[in-house]
């Protein structure tokens, strides 16, 4: 089958779901050594200042990674914010980059607000360190990286809840806040800073609260979409409000740990929105020619997604 367009978005903003596996047998995980998950969220945590880009959620597996992303809309920088990012990214450099022409300093302006170039620098930047850590040759990283493009905030949260939910899943922990690679575990620990706040993401929401009455909400949410026992080894009872449950049935999750198996829309689904927004997105594709199969969104789990099947191809930028 052909390769699927990825979407992405030209001239505003744009949140995205990233995910890429590494290359090898079946059976290795290199990315389980603690350094190499200390490593890769250093990397994406560094990647940010210098980017165009607010992180939401990430979460470090064994063999892969996930991350909820989203990228500013594209402006012109001034000179002296584009030369403190750059520094950022070549710090023994000043008087080299005080040097480069107009030119240099338009494409680094356009590069930073570029999910590709961003991915490239990440992946880049570990497997160099990686293959010199661990005395290795060759490539690291498996495919070209998965992005699937996210319509708005409902669609964010769904996918944040997702990922943090995958080492549950996968039955390395019983709850999402006990694995240290993840977004959630920093939100916990109170070392997210650098993370997009639960406020600032949720402030649509009727119901939007304090930072503190957000992450117990949002707890709550991953609770139930994992199905995970509402009693924790302290013996606190973390309890899902009858608020939460209504939230959720009226959102389609009528029955708790829907998210307890793989959904592969996330990863593979390219778009994920209403159906208004896949719709909008197919008809791109279909005038570009590069979306023949079908015309109609596909419906994922019970109404509450709705994604454009996948096929494979170049990029599309809209």
């Amino acid at each position: 089958m052909a390769r699927m367009a990825r979407l992405k978005i030209a001239g505003d903003e744009a949140w995205y779901h990233v995910h890429c596996r590494i290359a090898g047998r079946k059976g290795s995980y290199p990315l389980m050594n603690p350094l190499c998950q200390r490593k890769m969220g250093g990397l994406i945590k560094f990647l940010s200042r210098v980017y165009c880009c607010e992180v939401a959620a990430f979460c470090i597996m064994g063999n892969h990674y996930h991350l909820v992303i989203k990228f500013l809309m594209p402006q012109i920088l001034e000179r002296d914010e584009l030369l403190r990012r750059a520094l950022i990214l070549y710090p023994r450099s000043e008087r080299y980059l005080k040097q480069w022409p107009e030119r240099k300093w338009e494409q680094f302006n356009q590069r930073i607000f570029d999910l590709s170039e961003y991915m490239r620098n990440l992946q880049a930047a570990f497997a160099r360190w990686y293959n010199g850590t661990f005395e290795r040759r060759g490539r690291f990283w498996g495919d070209r990286f998965k992005s699937v493009l996210l319509e708005d905030y409902r669609a964010v949260m769904d996918c944040m809840l997702y990922v943090e939910l995958n080492p549950v899943r996968a039955g390395l922990v019983e709850r999402p806040e006990d694995w240290p690679s993840s977004s959630f575990y920093l939100r916990m620990a109170k070392l997210d800073k650098w993370l997009v706040s639960l406020s600032k993401l949720f402030a649509e929401e009727k119901e939007s609260v304090g930072e503190k009455e957000q992450l117990r909400a949002y707890r709550e949410r991953l609770y139930y979409r994992g199905n995970i026992a509402t009693q924790d080894r302290k013996k606190e009872k973390v309890l899902i409000s009858d608020g939460i449950i209504e939230q959720e049935q009226r959102m389609g999750f009528a029955v708790s740990g829907m998210y307890c198996r793989q959904l592969r829309y996330f990863v593979d689904g390219i778009a994920l929105g209403s159906e208004g927004f896949i719709r909008r997105q197919i008809q791109r594709l279909r005038e570009e020619g590069r979306y023949l199969r079908r015309m109609h969104p596909v419906e994922q789990l019970v109404k509450s997604h709705m994604t454009v099947r996948e096929q494979r191809g170049h990029a599309v930028v809209f």
